[in-house]
């Protein structure tokens, strides 16, 4: 046997290894929907905060600038920006919903593919909306910023949850198991 090549064991069945295995048989499409989909929330979060940063509250613009002002003020209404920011959340939340459902059973995909980009995600959204409202807003916090920072920190403390359930309790929990089997199958080689 040469230096750099690999021991060979028999495989063992265990529920850690055929998920590893079975992250070969998610469907390409479903890899590339999951990272739309925590694309699209990071982009709903990120456009969220420029809700209620709007020009329309200028004090130069409405007062000082006169008619040409006051009609930029009277454009930049934020129902727009948050129409499509609110889009972007639900269309992105709803996906990746969609893809945790369907692949459940698979501790490492979901982990690595949905719950982890989508905790960062949310907590770069949360992150965003508080200096946006101490920076931009003077420290006033607004209905809708209220509203955006919970929705933000709602969603992250779910993933967090999960990340933690998912990486400490049923993913641990597989590798112990495994870990178990491992042990068994060089036991019983020794034995024969």
């Amino acid at each position: 046997m040469q230096k750099d090549e690999i021991p060979k064991k028999p495989p063992i069945a265990s529920p850690y290894i055929n998920m590893l295995l079975h992250l070969d048989e998610i469907p390409r499409l479903h890899y590339a929907l999951a990272s739309l989909f925590t694309w699209l929330l990071l982009a709903g979060y990120v456009i969220l905060p420029g809700a209620f940063t709007s020009i329309r509250n200028s004090r130069i613009l409405s007062e000082e600038a006169g008619a040409a002002g006051k009609a930029v003020v009277k454009a930049a209404q934020t129902w727009p920006v948050l129409t499509v920011a609110s889009i972007c959340c639900v269309g992105g939340a709803s996906g990746m919903c969609y893809l945790w459902y369907r692949w459940k059973n698979n501790y490492i995909w979901l982990s690595r593919k949905i719950i982890e980009p989508g905790m960062l995600n949310s907590l770069a959204g949360l992150i965003t909306t508080i200096v946006n409202v101490y920076t931009a807003r003077n420290k006033y916090w607004s209905r809708t910023a209220i509203i955006t920072a919970t929705v933000m920190g709602t969603c992250a403390s779910i993933l967090m949850v999960s990340f933690y359930i998912y990486n400490f309790c049923k993913l641990e929990d597989v590798r112990k198991e495994h870990d178990r089997l491992e042990k068994e199958a060089e036991c019983t080689s020794k034995k024969t």
